[in-house]
């Protein structure tokens, strides 16, 4: 059976943040080529209640004194917030980031302009090793078919 080389990474579990509060998780992405991130907010009460910060960063160790914002994702124009919970288009923000010349560990950020529920979810691909079983996939358990 030829198994996916994919591993989930929820770096913040819907966490509430107010004003200017910063949301952010290290993703730890050894062994792995590709990462997809989304940054999963609330629905907002107004369109100008749009987040004041998205971006991502990133370091080759966890000490958050050397991170670094990564400048392709540091800037992005944010779009006003969607306030319809029913929207086909959610108040997601995604990086796909290709992590062959990046540092180990990449870090997104997220700061909401009124009190928002945050998750952050990295899905990494392209590994060296599938990982064939739920620890290995950082998962409860790991179903097959």
């Amino acid at each position: 059976m030829s198994y996916p080389q994919l591993k989930t990474v929820v770096a913040v579990n819907a966490v509430s943040k107010t004003n200017g509060a910063t949301a952010s998780g290290l993703i730890d992405t050894l062994g792995y080529d590709w990462c997809t991130i989304d940054i999963i907010a609330a629905t907002a009460d107004v369109v100008s209640n749009k987040p004041t910060v998205v971006k991502l960063q990133e370091a080759d160790t966890t000490d958050s004194s050397n991170l670094v914002d990564i400048t392709a994702f540091a800037t992005p124009t944010i779009p006003n917030a969607n306030t319809a919970a029913t929207a086909v288009l959610q108040n997601n923000y995604k990086f796909n980031v290709d992590c062959r010349n990046r540092k180990r560990y990449l870090n997104p950020v997220y700061s909401p302009q009124t009190t928002q529920v945050v998750t952050i979810v990295a899905n990494l691909g392209k590994g060296e090793i599938a990982p064939i079983t739920a620890a290995k996939a950082n998962a409860m358990i790991l179903v097959e078919g």
